[in-house]
């Protein structure tokens, strides 16, 4: 019979997640564009019916 290896998920999951944030870097400016934009509209600028896409 084989026995399946343990794995670390957890910390092999918390290793991959600040790797990503350390090469992911920071919100551009246009990101923060964006988010100012939705702030200050609210959602009545938001896309519905086909333009939103499938609902998932």
């Amino acid at each position: 019979m084989k026995h399946k290896e343990s794995s670390d998920k957890p910390a092999m999951i918390a290793k991959f997640t600040e790797e990503a944030m350390r090469l992911g870097g920071g919100v551009s400016a246009n990101q923060r564009r964006f988010f100012q934009a939705a702030i200050a509209h609210g959602k009545e600028m938001e896309p519905v019916g086909p333009l939103a896409g499938k609902r998932p």
